[in-house]
């Protein structure tokens, strides 16, 4: 996709230790330490303890499954050409702290392609590393701006490559299948605001993207002038590979 020019722990109440009578003797608490005063440490103790469980893993969402298929266009994003002959797969890193620009950042989860050229993308396996992975924002384009700036975003930015090879076989875009509209797909880590204008190769340009959640966005883009904004969650997707 090319961007426009432009304190270790310790247990109170383990007070106990051997009778200092006699070595072998029986266990015994310390005198000024009464039942009261043990039944509430041993109470803090396991309140303690529960504090320390992990949180319960975020319910994964359908919608995050993604079932597609690559598919080979012209230039136009409309008029089929012949896919190559050899055996394709998927690459699918992301760009970080920005909407555009080279991957930088890997794959987190691999991707099988189907000998008919389908696969399945499992967003859910890809959320808690994506998380950690995240960067604070900082446009390549610097009339593009986000509200709030503490909000952190990432582009899924595929690639269609021979099994033995590292140089792609085209320029990949999401295609909305009902639509025909060339899509991004973004995730933002809050509610956020994405603002920007330009005129470039006379395209008057417009970017008014908001989020009111965290999680991943479809964003529609124009084809001539026009508006960069949400998109409704699509139907069905194809990862279109044009010449480039």
């Amino acid at each position: 996709m090319r961007a426009p020019l432009v304190a270790g722990d310790s247990n109170c109440v383990a007070n106990i230790y051997s009778n200092a009578a006699g070595g072998g003797g029986p266990l015994t608490i310390r005198g000024h330490m009464n039942k009261k005063g043990l039944l509430v440490l041993t109470s803090l103790a396991v309140l303690a303890a529960c504090g320390k469980q992990e949180e319960p893993p975020v319910m994964a969402r359908a919608d995050w499954v993604l079932e597609s298929r690559v598919a080979f266009f012209e230039n136009d994003a409309k008029t089929p050409r012949l896919a190559p002959r050899e055996n394709l797969r998927l690459w699918v890193p992301y760009v970080v702290g920005d909407l555009y620009g080279g991957p930088n950042e890997g794959e987190f989860a691999p991707v099988a392609l189907k000998p008919d050229l389908s696969f399945s993308l499992d967003l859910n396996k890809n959320h808690e590393k994506l998380a950690k992975a995240l960067v604070p924002t900082e446009f390549s384009q610097k009339w593009m701006t986000i509200e709030p700036t503490s909000a952190r975003v990432a582009r899924l930015s595929p690639f269609v490559m021979p099994v033995d090879g590292i140089a792609p076989v085209g320029m990949c875009e999401w295609l909305d299948t009902d639509t025909g509209d060339k899509l991004m797909l973004v995730y933002v880590d809050r509610p956020a605001r994405i603002r920007g204008e330009i005129v470039y190769d006379g395209r008057n340009l417009r970017f008014d993207i908001e989020t009111k959640e965290a999680g991943y966005i479809w964003i529609r883009q124009p084809e001539g002038s026009g508006e960069y904004r949400v998109a409704p969650w699509p139907g069905r997707v194809l990862l279109a590979v044009m010449p480039g």
